[in-house]
This record gives C-alpha cells, structure tokens and sequence, in this order.
C-alpha cells in the first residue's frame, strides 16, 4: 500500500509531504495505482522547482518507494496552488483505489 501524509500548519500552509510504499496493485509495470501517485509527485517537484522561487527539500528512495518533500519555509502562493491541485488529485485516486492508497493530513 503506498501511504501519503500531508504534513500542514493550522493555517493550513502546506510544510511537507511523505509518500512511502508501493500499491502492488497488479504486476509489476501494469500498476496504475503506483504510476498515477508516481507522476502526480514527480510533476510536483518538477513544477515547483521550474515554476516557483521556493526553496525545499527534496529525499527519495525509489526501492521503498518513498519520497519526502519538505519546504524551508512558508510555501508561495504559486507553490500554494500547485500543492493544491497535487491533494486534489491525490485524494481523487485514492477515492476510487483506497485499497492500495492511504492519504492523511497531519497538522504540525
């Protein structure tokens, strides 16, 4: 099962995200499950690192699965948005494949 946690202040201000594991849904390299979370956080990075002036951290392990996005400080609006639309669509898949996707946001 591939986990998300959202990590946000009270404000709601986005802080971090963490994705760990793998769907295992089907065979290996037929997982739409791990694919879709795959492009969606991939396309995330890419688009605040080419998109947007913020700064964060970036640690990966693709034999775990993990993934750990962490801003140094308070997200842009432009960064805002984008990490908007990455929940939307994170929550949308998990909707429909909730057997192998797990989605939280944890207030920090």
């Amino acid at each position: 099962m591939i986990e998300i946690t959202i990590f946000k202040k009270p404000d709601h201000q986005f802080r971090c995200i963490t994705v760990n594991g793998h769907a295992d849904s089907v065979e290996e390299g037929a997982d739409l499950v791990c694919c879709s979370v795959s492009v969606l956080t991939i396309n995330l990075v890419n688009s605040l690192d080419h998109l947007t002036d913020d700064e964060f951290s970036f640690d990966q392990n693709p034999e775990l699965g993990f993934i750990s996005i962490a801003f140094v400080e308070e997200p842009s609006e432009e960064a805002d948005l984008l990490l908007k639309s990455y929940e939307l669509g994170i929550y949308s898949i998990a909707e429909q494949y909730g057997d192998w996707l797990k989605v939280d946001t944890e207030e920090v």
